[in-house]
């Protein structure tokens, strides 16, 4: 059985691959990076004991961007009908960067950003 430090290391890496890799091939639509990485923070601050801290950070996001009760993707979405799913993830992802920076999601961006450069792979900026 994994550790709960084995856990994070996951989690948080899991994160990193959806911001650094194409995360269209993980989520499958813009909806679908959203909740992955609803999902992922979730766990995440489960683990380290920051249930509220996490959900405050994420409304205070959401409430940035005037999302109302919709969250980034359908948001972005609802403001732009006519945008590609690979727009919208990228809003995405753009705008969860911050959630994870702000409750300190230990990313490894150096090593991601490394791996996919040397892997000749696309990846996000």
């Amino acid at each position: 059985m994994k550790s709960p430090q084995a856990m994070l290391e996951y989690l948080a890496e899991q994160i990193g691959l959806l911001y650094y890799h194409l995360p269209l091939a993980y989520g499958g639509t813009a909806e679908g990076v959203e909740t992955l990485l609803y999902a992922y923070h979730n766990a995440w601050a489960y683990l380290v004991e920051h249930e509220g801290d996490w959900r405050t950070v994420w409304w205070k996001a959401l409430e940035a961007e005037d999302c109302g009760s919709a969250n980034f993707a359908t948001r972005y979405a609802m403001n732009h009908p006519d945008a590609a799913q690979k727009e919208i993830a990228a809003y995405v992802v753009a705008h969860w960067r911050p959630v994870s920076e702000k409750l300190g999601v230990p990313i490894r961006h150096a090593a991601l950003q490394a791996e996919f450069d040397e892997w000749g792979r696309e990846r996000l900026k």
